[in-house]
């Protein structure tokens, strides 16, 4: 939970702004911007079960090495696709699995 993460672990997760790039009855696509600019992207896709209710599959996933206030970080992300990385956060995790929890309740927030 956020509540367990150091003051500076906090202040790396911050999502000060993100976009509903699409909603609809199969699909949420939300782009977010850290506090230090790097865009990441959470994609739910809604499916229905056989069951009667609705399976959701989501990913969360940074869409690039350098943080967009880099002039010319999309061209230059975009040359370096093939380059792996990943956002490490503390005690082993990873940073992307407290930002989904935090924009979850943004994006419902949201929605509603």
């Amino acid at each position: 939970t956020l509540e367990e993460l150091s003051p500076g672990e906090r202040t790396r997760l911050l999502i000060p702004n993100f976009q509903i790039k699409q909603q609809d009855a199969s699909r949420v696509h939300v782009l977010t911007w850290t506090k230090s600019e790097w865009l990441d992207a959470l994609d739910v896709s809604l499916a229905p079960t056989a069951a009667g209710g609705t399976k959701a599959s989501v990913s969360f996933y940074a869409t690039g090495f350098l943080p967009t206030s880099i002039p010319g970080a999309p061209l230059i992300n975009t040359a370096l696709f093939f380059f792996p990385f990943a956002s490490p956060g503390g005690r082993g995790g990873f940073l992307q699995n407290f930002r989904i929890d935090e924009l979850q309740a943004k994006v419902l927030q949201r929605l509603k």
